[in-house]
């Protein structure tokens, strides 16, 4: 794939599967879906072409129901085409990469992705398109079912109806529940709406809808209001990819993945620049997670092979089609994003395909057709020095979204004092802040990765002070949000690192990954989440760092020991010996208490206080030489019973347990029982 996509493999890929059919399944209407193939898929059933979808990510099915009723056996057979490379600007995955189904139904039924929910107050407005696939017309009522959280029936409407052969009627209904609960990123209360096709007394369908009642109001002068409350987008965007784990991520690791965001007190998730698989939506709306759910990176072509090259013009219309339906009824999506650093006159087709699908949330675009979008957003740009001066005649009067905001370089466990800037300071054109240097001179030196000794100026581990960066910290960018009343909020590039943009971004080959992460691909927190606790969370905390071992540092130099908290005061101890207290400012560059700690081995104890007494405390020292190995497991644990996954975290540490930083043993396992690696 070369090192957009992290120099894995790609190709062409066939499956095969044989099924029976059940004489059950006889005289029903089937159809097998696909929840994601990347990418250029054709799918056959006994031989017969059902169809080809070339984009990869989108979810999709074919009618089976004729082959089901003349064969014993269905053999399946599935090509996916990812051999022309690069075929996306990022690791994608290649093959069936999410759940397939064989859905199984009555001859009448209710269409998939054909209830449409709507709410506003306790008024629901419920659209369900019913097909009859029989060659005999039907005489029907629908009755919809309002579920609450706990499975009681809260309200049902009925409407009686006629449906002709192979028709399909969209029937509206409307009905109110008394003093709903409502969904919200605290409370993501759900209800459910429970579609019954009677035949006389007899229920011929089933289907069940989750949503969410929820009132979101969008302000150009505040920005996003929910349920009566001004709500800032804290937000980041992710990928699909979950590292070693490539795109096919397991539903525990994925809930993992989006709970760890909201810990690090992410409200939002970008979904840069695809749809994501079915279950992500469904996390994030049991999560209390919002989404800006996005479906294309172009509309042209951006790689070599990519479907903005090759498929965009001809299939753009069935695929945001698809996806608005697939995902209009999750309470989590609060704004649709139709494109990425794209320019085009199809914005404005785009946009009125949105609405006339679901007229209910705006649409926005990574700076692409601005002049079409309902929401102003705005990628890198919006970092610049001076942007907000301009904003209310940029944005002409519309809300504004920073859509990719902000971009800063970090490695997890390595520093440098002196300031990086990504192209250079100054540099006109991307107009930087001035970001003082934390020291006259460099502290950290490490003679292998210094950039005189690689190949590109990019090829350098960067700093998890929050000092390497684009054009802004991510201090600064926490405060405007918090500060600019007209700024709804941001997406930090990124949420998690992934796999790919190795070339653009760091200069290639050894590097296959993105650093911009507040979250490396293990899923192991870097300071930056620390960093973003202390400002959008309320449980206490304090995070030192840089951590405390430095075998090759001189005894005597001044380290900058930073710790962040949402405490009142911090504390910090140097081998039980207090160096003063500091109140955590406001302002970017007081975001962080500061002490300037000679460095020798030793310990640090940071001590957090609110009203005058201490409520948290965190501890580092220097480790000795790596001699022990720690497993912990991260999220729940293994189940007892059945298929399942764990995250076990290994960590060199040295005889007293303190991890060991620089620790590159080569670890070896060794499995007892039916687990494996």
């Amino acid at each position: 794939m070369g090192d957009k996509c992290g120099y894995l493999p790609a190709g062409i890929g066939w499956y095969r599967k044989t099924i029976t059919v059940p004489k059950a399944w006889k005289g029903k209407h089937i159809e097998i879906i696909f929840d994601g193939v990347f990418m250029n898929s054709t799918v056959w059933a006994n031989g017969k072409e059902l169809g080809k979808r070339p984009y990869g990510w989108i979810s999709f099915g074919y009618d089976i129901s004729e082959i089901a009723k003349n064969s014993d056996k269905i053999t399946f057979a599935v090509r996916v085409d990812n051999n022309q490379q690069p075929s996306a600007r990022w690791y994608t995955g290649s093959g069936i990469y999410a759940n397939t189904w064989i859905d199984v139904r009555e001859q009448v039924n209710v269409v998939n992705d054909g209830v449409y929910v709507r709410t506003d107050g306790n008024t629901i407005k419920i659209d369900t398109e019913i097909k009859n696939h029989s060659s005999r017309k039907s005489k029907l009522s629908l009755k919809t079912s309002i579920v609450d959280a706990s499975g009681k029936e809260v309200q049902s409407v009925v409407t009686k109806l006629k449906v002709g052969s192979n028709e399909v009627q969209k029937i509206a209904q409307v009905t109110t529940i008394k003093n709903p609960v409502l969904w919200s990123v605290e409370i993501p209360n759900l209800y459910k709406a429970v579609s019954q096709i009677y035949e006389g007394k007899k229920v011929i369908d089933r289907f069940e809808t989750t949503f969410g009642i929820r009132d979101i109001k969008w302000i150009p002068e505040t920005g996003m209001w929910i349920n009566g409350k001004n709500v800032k987008i804290q937000g980041v965007c992710n990928h699909q990819d979950a590292g070693a784990l490539g795109a096919a991520v397991p539903d525990k690791i994925l809930r993992f993945r989006i709970q760890q965001l909201k810990d690090m007190g992410v409200n939002i998730i970008r979904t840069a620049h695809n749809p994501q698989t079915p279950q992500f939506y469904q996390f994030c709306d049991e999560m209390g997670m919002m989404v800006m759910d996005e479906i294309f990176d172009g509309w042209k072509q951006k790689a070599t092979h990519d479907y903005g090259e090759k498929d965009f013009e001809g299939w753009w219309k069935k695929d945001l089609t698809d996806w608005i339906r697939r995902d209009r009824n999750h309470p989590s999506v609060v704004i649709y994003s139709v494109g990425n650093e794209t320019e085009g006159e199809v914005a404005k087709d785009l946009v009125a395909q949105c609405h006339e699908i679901d007229p209910t949330r705006p649409v926005t675009s990574g700076h692409s057709g601005s002049e079409f979008m309902d929401v102003f957003g705005v990628n890198g740009h919006s970092e610049r020095r001076g942007f907000f001066d301009d904003l209310k005649k940029e944005s002409g009067g519309k809300v504004f979204i920073g859509t990719e905001n902000t971009h800063t370089w970090q490695v997890r466990g390595f520093y440098r004092t002196k300031t990086w800037y990504r192209d250079g300071y100054p540099n006109k054109k991307q107009q930087p802040y001035e970001i003082p240097d934390l020291t006259e001179k460099e502290v950290f030196t490490n003679d292998w990765i210094e950039e005189a000794k690689r190949g590109n100026r990019k090829q350098i581990f960067n700093s998890s002070y929050d000092n390497a960066i684009v054009r802004m910290t991510s201090r600064h960018n926490i405060a405007q949000i918090r500060d600019i009343p007209n700024y709804a909020g941001s997406f930090r590039w990124t949420g998690h690192d992934y796999i790919g943009e190795a070339g653009y971004v760091h200069g290639g080959f050894p590097f296959k990954s993105f650093m911009g992460g507040a979250i490396d691909m293990a899923n192991f927190e870097k300071d930056l989440f620390y960093l973003y606790q202390s400002q959008w969370i309320t449980k206490p905390m304090v995070h030192i760092l840089p951590h405390w071992t430095h075998p090759k540092m001189e005894l005597g130099t001044e380290i900058p020991v930073w710790v962040y908290s949402n405490c009142d005061t911090v504390e910090l101890f140097f081998d039980g010996k207090s160096l003063g207290k500091i109140n955590p400012g406001t302002d970017w560059d007081k975001m962080q208490c500061q002490w300037m700690v000679p460095w020798k081995p030793g310990t640090l104890k940071a001590v957090g206080y609110k009203n005058g007494k201490q409520i948290t405390e965190e501890t580092i020292r220097t480790a000795d030489v790596p001699s022990k190995i720690k497993l912990s497991v991260d999220g729940e644990g293994l189940a007892t019973k059945g298929k399942d996954i764990v995250q076990v975290r290994v960590t060199a540490t040295d005889d007293k347990g303190e991890m060991y930083p620089y620790g590159e043993n080569r670890t070896y396992f060794t499995i007892l029982g039916a687990g494996k690696i």
